[in-house]
């Protein structure tokens, strides 16, 4: 069924399954304006920490679709936080495309009774199915490789402090609009 792009699978933030089974956009125009501000304004800001701060500053939230519950198909609106749009902006789905295999569970991260714990990001070569064109898109395929490669510029890695050297501070000033090492 994945590599037919049938398998049943989640539906990301502004989109819908039908009782066909066929994903869509949500009806709601409300929904499909706030993805269509994020990436919009992702465009515009180029960072994540940009996103959220225009957010927060304007006072939107989030839409979701409760998934279980009494409140199952129920849109609520939530704050937004950096990881969902984080996962927003790296989800191919919004380009309408169908992929299987981007997060994997590495057992040796796994903590017991904690099942969504160990999920590892797998490169794009390494998805086990990847079929574009397949779901109504939000952004074209290009801008969504070139989101990802804006995120990639502008990701922070995880750097310690020096063992050697005079300056006690040298290399740990970080800009604070992207991350990003600063001489001092």
């Amino acid at each position: 069924k994945a590599r037919r792009g049938e398998l049943g699978m989640r539906v990301p933030m502004g989109y819908i399954r039908r009782p066909s089974g066929e994903i869509a956009k949500d009806p709601d125009e409300q929904v499909q304006s706030i993805v269509e501000l994020i990436f919009a304004q992702f465009a515009a800001r180029g960072t994540i920490q940009g996103v959220l701060q225009y957010l927060v500053d304007q006072g939107l939230r989030m839409p979701v679709r409760c998934a279980t519950g009494a409140n199952k198909g129920e849109l609520e609106w939530h704050r937004p936080f950096r990881m969902t749009l984080s996962n927003l902006l790296h989800n191919p789905a919004y380009a309408g495309a169908y992929a299987y295999g981007r997060r994997r569970t590495d057992p040796r991260r796994k903590q017991p009774g904690s099942p969504r714990t160990g999920r590892t990001v797998t490169p794009r070569e390494q998805w086990h199915v990847l079929i574009k064109d397949r779901f109504p898109a939000y952004i074209s395929w290009e801008q969504y490789e070139a989101n990802l490669e804006q995120m990639q510029k502008h990701q922070v890695r995880a750097q310690g402090a020096p063992r050697k050297g005079p300056a006690l501070l040298s290399g740990l000033l970080r800009c604070g609009r992207c991350g990003r090492a600063r001489p001092g």
